[in-house]
Protein backbone atom coordinates (compact mmCIF):
# COMPACT_ATOMS: atom_id res chain seq x y z
CA UNK A 1 0.00 0.00 0.00
CA UNK A 2 1.20 3.43 -0.77
CA UNK A 3 0.83 5.91 2.80
CA UNK A 4 1.60 9.30 2.18
CA UNK A 5 2.83 11.53 5.29
CA UNK A 6 2.82 14.99 5.61
CA UNK A 7 5.04 16.13 8.42
CA UNK A 8 7.79 19.22 8.41
CA UNK A 9 10.81 17.06 7.94
CA UNK A 10 13.92 18.29 5.28
CA UNK A 11 14.06 22.00 7.15
CA UNK A 12 16.64 20.91 9.75
CA UNK A 13 14.79 20.04 12.69
CA UNK A 14 16.06 17.17 14.26
CA UNK A 15 12.93 15.77 15.31
CA UNK A 16 10.51 16.54 12.77
CA UNK A 17 13.01 14.43 10.55
CA UNK A 18 13.34 11.64 12.89
CA UNK A 19 9.46 10.48 12.24
CA UNK A 20 10.08 9.39 8.58
CA UNK A 21 13.13 6.94 10.27
CA UNK A 22 10.56 5.80 12.57
CA UNK A 23 7.81 4.92 10.09
CA UNK A 24 10.58 3.74 7.63
CA UNK A 25 11.52 0.92 9.81
CA UNK A 26 7.87 0.04 11.33
CA UNK A 27 6.07 -0.44 8.05
CA UNK A 28 9.26 -1.69 5.66
CA UNK A 29 6.11 -3.84 3.57
CA UNK A 30 4.62 -0.52 2.36
CA UNK A 31 5.79 1.93 0.02
CA UNK A 32 6.04 5.54 2.01
CA UNK A 33 6.26 9.13 0.42
CA UNK A 34 6.87 11.59 2.75
CA UNK A 35 5.36 15.51 2.47
CA UNK A 36 5.59 18.96 3.96
CA UNK A 37 4.46 22.57 3.12
CA UNK A 38 6.28 22.65 -0.08
CA UNK A 39 2.97 21.40 -1.70
CA UNK A 40 3.35 18.86 -4.47
CA UNK A 41 1.57 19.78 -7.61
CA UNK A 42 -0.44 16.68 -6.86
CA UNK A 43 -0.70 13.51 -4.96
CA UNK A 44 0.07 10.17 -6.37
CA UNK A 45 -3.30 8.78 -7.51
CA UNK A 46 -2.33 5.24 -5.83
CA UNK A 47 -1.81 6.71 -1.96
CA UNK A 48 -4.11 4.40 -0.20
CA UNK A 49 -3.89 6.32 2.96
CA UNK A 50 -2.96 9.82 4.15
CA UNK A 51 -1.34 11.04 7.91
CA UNK A 52 -0.93 13.80 8.78
CA UNK A 53 2.01 13.54 11.46
CA UNK A 54 4.06 13.16 13.01
CA UNK A 55 5.35 16.71 15.16
CA UNK A 56 3.52 19.88 16.36
CA UNK A 57 1.57 20.22 12.94
CA UNK A 58 -1.64 21.43 14.37
CA UNK A 59 -1.47 24.82 15.04
CA UNK A 60 -2.53 28.32 12.91
CA UNK A 61 0.44 30.57 14.02
CA UNK A 62 0.54 33.93 11.56
CA UNK A 63 -3.09 33.97 11.11
CA UNK A 64 -4.61 37.03 10.35
CA UNK A 65 -6.72 37.62 11.67
CA UNK A 66 -6.28 35.60 14.19
CA UNK A 67 -9.23 33.01 13.67
CA UNK A 68 -8.49 32.76 10.03
CA UNK A 69 -6.07 30.48 8.25
CA UNK A 70 -2.23 30.55 8.80
CA UNK A 71 -0.02 29.67 5.92
CA UNK A 72 0.86 26.91 7.40
CA UNK A 73 -3.26 25.92 7.43
CA UNK A 74 -3.79 26.40 3.87
CA UNK A 75 -0.53 23.76 3.30
CA UNK A 76 -1.77 21.07 5.18
CA UNK A 77 -5.56 21.54 4.19
CA UNK A 78 -4.11 20.79 0.66
CA UNK A 79 -3.60 17.24 1.60
CA UNK A 80 -6.32 16.89 3.88
CA UNK A 81 -9.09 18.41 1.25
CA UNK A 82 -7.04 15.73 -1.27
CA UNK A 83 -8.20 12.63 0.75
CA UNK A 84 -11.59 13.89 1.48
CA UNK A 85 -11.97 14.00 -2.07
CA UNK A 86 -10.91 10.79 -2.84
CA UNK A 87 -12.98 9.31 -0.22
CA UNK A 88 -9.49 7.72 1.18
CA UNK A 89 -8.96 7.01 4.94
CA UNK A 90 -6.74 10.02 6.77
CA UNK A 91 -5.99 11.04 10.04
CA UNK A 92 -3.79 12.97 12.64
CA UNK A 93 -0.99 10.49 13.57
CA UNK A 94 1.42 11.62 16.34
CA UNK A 95 0.53 15.05 16.48
CA UNK A 96 0.00 18.22 18.89
CA UNK A 97 -1.18 21.21 19.33
CA UNK A 98 1.48 23.74 18.87
CA UNK A 99 0.71 27.78 20.03
CA UNK A 100 3.10 31.14 20.29
CA UNK A 101 4.29 31.37 23.77
CA UNK A 102 2.04 32.02 26.60
CA UNK A 103 -1.40 31.86 23.47
CA UNK A 104 -2.38 28.61 24.77
CA UNK A 105 -5.23 29.75 26.71
CA UNK A 106 -6.40 31.42 23.42
CA UNK A 107 -6.67 27.64 21.43
CA UNK A 108 -10.41 27.74 20.98
CA UNK A 109 -10.05 30.77 18.57
CA UNK A 110 -6.68 29.88 17.14
CA UNK A 111 -7.48 26.40 16.05
CA UNK A 112 -11.59 27.52 14.69
CA UNK A 113 -10.59 26.78 11.09
CA UNK A 114 -9.15 23.33 12.30
CA UNK A 115 -12.17 22.28 14.03
CA UNK A 116 -13.89 20.60 10.41
CA UNK A 117 -10.92 18.85 9.62
CA UNK A 118 -10.51 17.12 13.29
CA UNK A 119 -14.54 16.73 12.88
CA UNK A 120 -13.64 14.30 9.62
CA UNK A 121 -10.42 12.65 10.30
CA UNK A 122 -10.62 8.78 10.58
CA UNK A 123 -7.88 8.60 13.42
CA UNK A 124 -6.56 11.35 16.07
CA UNK A 125 -3.55 10.36 18.07
CA UNK A 126 -2.12 12.86 20.52
CA UNK A 127 1.14 13.29 22.07
CA UNK A 128 -0.28 14.95 25.36
CA UNK A 129 -3.56 14.58 27.71
CA UNK A 130 -4.21 18.17 27.30
CA UNK A 131 -3.92 17.71 23.48
CA UNK A 132 -6.71 15.26 23.75
CA UNK A 133 -8.81 17.38 25.90
CA UNK A 134 -8.58 20.07 23.53
CA UNK A 135 -9.04 18.23 20.65
CA UNK A 136 -12.52 16.82 22.05
CA UNK A 137 -13.55 19.83 23.36
CA UNK A 138 -13.54 21.72 20.15
CA UNK A 139 -14.47 19.07 17.97
CA UNK A 140 -17.14 17.30 19.51
CA UNK A 141 -15.25 14.04 19.60
CA UNK A 142 -14.25 11.25 22.46
CA UNK A 143 -12.67 9.18 20.24
CA UNK A 144 -9.13 10.73 20.03
CA UNK A 145 -6.19 8.75 21.65
CA UNK A 146 -3.39 10.11 23.50
CA UNK A 147 0.17 8.38 23.44
CA UNK A 148 3.51 9.13 23.75
CA UNK A 149 5.32 10.80 20.88
CA UNK A 150 6.19 8.43 17.97
CA UNK A 151 9.94 9.63 18.18
CA UNK A 152 10.34 7.73 21.27
CA UNK A 153 10.65 4.53 18.99
CA UNK A 154 13.43 5.64 17.29
CA UNK A 155 16.61 4.02 17.76
CA UNK A 156 19.84 4.40 15.56
CA UNK A 157 20.94 1.11 13.57
CA UNK A 158 23.74 0.59 16.19
CA UNK A 159 23.09 0.49 19.69
CA UNK A 160 26.81 0.45 20.68
CA UNK A 161 27.39 4.30 22.14
CA UNK A 162 30.84 5.41 23.99
CA UNK A 163 31.11 5.92 27.58
CA UNK A 164 29.06 8.69 28.60
CA UNK A 165 30.78 11.78 29.19
CA UNK A 166 30.28 15.59 29.61
CA UNK A 167 27.16 17.60 29.32
CA UNK A 168 25.04 18.09 26.39
CA UNK A 169 23.60 21.32 25.96
CA UNK A 170 20.38 21.37 23.41
CA UNK A 171 19.63 25.30 23.12
CA UNK A 172 15.77 26.50 22.12
CA UNK A 173 13.76 28.95 24.11
CA UNK A 174 15.59 29.56 27.69
CA UNK A 175 18.04 27.74 27.58
CA UNK A 176 20.20 29.68 25.40
CA UNK A 177 23.80 31.46 26.03
CA UNK A 178 22.38 34.76 26.79
CA UNK A 179 20.02 33.28 29.53
CA UNK A 180 21.03 34.03 33.31
CA UNK A 181 20.19 30.78 34.77
CA UNK A 182 22.56 29.18 31.87
CA UNK A 183 25.41 31.47 33.03
CA UNK A 184 24.73 30.24 36.12
CA UNK A 185 25.00 26.69 35.11
CA UNK A 186 27.74 26.69 32.95
CA UNK A 187 29.71 28.08 35.63
CA UNK A 188 29.09 25.27 37.77
CA UNK A 189 30.20 22.86 35.16
CA UNK A 190 32.92 24.69 34.39
CA UNK A 191 34.23 24.53 37.77
CA UNK A 192 33.96 20.90 37.40
CA UNK A 193 36.27 20.26 34.38
CA UNK A 194 32.81 18.58 32.80
CA UNK A 195 33.70 18.68 28.89
CA UNK A 196 30.40 20.75 26.94
CA UNK A 197 28.61 20.32 23.91
CA UNK A 198 25.89 22.21 22.52
CA UNK A 199 24.16 20.14 20.18
CA UNK A 200 22.07 22.16 17.36
CA UNK A 201 18.56 20.31 17.21
CA UNK A 202 16.92 22.71 15.23
CA UNK A 203 16.96 24.41 11.92
CA UNK A 204 19.40 27.14 11.37
CA UNK A 205 16.81 30.25 11.11
CA UNK A 206 15.84 28.82 15.10
CA UNK A 207 19.35 27.91 16.37
CA UNK A 208 22.06 30.34 14.47
CA UNK A 209 21.61 33.08 16.58
CA UNK A 210 22.44 30.88 19.34
CA UNK A 211 25.43 29.13 18.57
CA UNK A 212 27.16 32.40 17.31
CA UNK A 213 26.72 33.67 21.04
CA UNK A 214 28.04 30.33 22.01
CA UNK A 215 31.35 31.00 19.98
CA UNK A 216 31.33 34.41 21.51
CA UNK A 217 30.80 33.94 25.48
CA UNK A 218 31.90 30.12 25.76
CA UNK A 219 35.14 29.96 22.84
CA UNK A 220 35.88 26.79 24.46
CA UNK A 221 32.78 24.91 24.09
CA UNK A 222 32.17 21.97 21.63
CA UNK A 223 29.41 23.12 19.14
CA UNK A 224 27.55 19.77 16.93
CA UNK A 225 25.61 21.52 14.02
CA UNK A 226 23.50 20.37 11.46
CA UNK A 227 23.57 17.03 12.36
CA UNK A 228 20.87 14.30 11.75
CA UNK A 229 18.76 12.02 13.96
CA UNK A 230 21.78 9.55 14.84
CA UNK A 231 24.19 11.72 15.13
CA UNK A 232 21.91 13.28 17.78
CA UNK A 233 20.76 10.64 19.72
CA UNK A 234 24.07 9.05 19.77
CA UNK A 235 25.43 12.40 21.28
CA UNK A 236 23.09 12.68 23.98
CA UNK A 237 23.27 8.95 24.37
CA UNK A 238 26.79 9.71 25.43
CA UNK A 239 26.16 12.11 27.91
CA UNK A 240 26.18 12.44 31.93
CA UNK A 241 23.15 14.81 31.56
CA UNK A 242 21.16 17.34 28.89
CA UNK A 243 20.28 20.47 28.96
CA UNK A 244 17.29 20.83 26.63
CA UNK A 245 14.96 23.90 25.86
CA UNK A 246 14.06 21.58 22.66
CA UNK A 247 11.33 18.62 23.03
CA UNK A 248 12.75 16.03 21.27
CA UNK A 249 16.21 16.56 23.05
CA UNK A 250 14.16 15.55 26.26
CA UNK A 251 12.57 12.76 23.65
CA UNK A 252 15.88 11.11 22.97
CA UNK A 253 17.64 11.60 26.87
CA UNK A 254 14.54 9.49 28.07
CA UNK A 255 14.91 6.92 25.07
CA UNK A 256 18.84 6.76 25.70
CA UNK A 257 18.13 7.08 29.81
CA UNK A 258 20.10 9.80 30.48
CA UNK A 259 19.49 12.39 32.79
CA UNK A 260 17.89 15.93 31.83
CA UNK A 261 17.07 19.62 32.94
CA UNK A 262 14.51 20.94 31.22
CA UNK A 263 13.78 24.96 32.47
CA UNK A 264 10.82 25.63 34.81
CA UNK A 265 9.08 27.87 31.84
CA UNK A 266 9.05 25.49 29.02
CA UNK A 267 6.68 25.75 25.85
CA UNK A 268 3.13 23.75 25.91
CA UNK A 269 4.72 20.73 24.40
CA UNK A 270 7.07 19.89 27.25
CA UNK A 271 4.80 21.06 30.23
CA UNK A 272 2.13 18.55 29.37
CA UNK A 273 4.61 15.44 28.90
CA UNK A 274 3.70 12.39 31.19
CA UNK A 275 6.97 11.19 32.10
CA UNK A 276 4.40 8.30 33.92
CA UNK A 277 3.45 6.59 31.19
CA UNK A 278 5.37 4.47 29.75
CA UNK A 279 7.62 5.07 26.65
CA UNK A 280 6.85 1.91 24.95
CA UNK A 281 3.24 2.84 24.51
CA UNK A 282 4.23 5.18 21.84
CA UNK A 283 3.70 1.80 19.54
CA UNK A 284 0.41 2.23 19.93
CA UNK A 285 0.39 4.80 17.18
CA UNK A 286 1.65 2.37 14.53
CA UNK A 287 -1.67 -0.49 15.99
CA UNK A 288 -3.57 2.57 15.27
CA UNK A 289 -2.27 3.13 11.72
CA UNK A 290 -2.21 -0.72 10.45
CA UNK A 291 -6.06 -0.64 11.21
CA UNK A 292 -6.47 1.64 8.18
CA UNK A 293 -3.89 0.11 5.84
CA UNK A 294 -4.34 -2.41 3.33
CA UNK A 295 -2.18 -5.49 1.99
Amino acid sequence: MKIAFVGASGYGNVGDDTYPLVFAQHLPEHELVFYNSDLPGSLPEDVGLLVVGGGGLLHNVGAEPEDAESPHLRCMRFYMDAALERGIPWGFLSCGFQFEVHRDAAYAVALKPWVPYLQKASFITLRSRECVRIAEEISGRTDAIFLPDAAYLYRPSVDAIEKPEGVTIVPAGLVNPCNVLMAHYLRQLAASDAPVTWLSMGAQVDDGWMLEEVVKRFPEARISAGCGPEAAWRQIAASRLVITGRYHGMVFARSSRVPFITPEDVPYKLRHEDFAVPMADAAGHLQVLRRFIRG
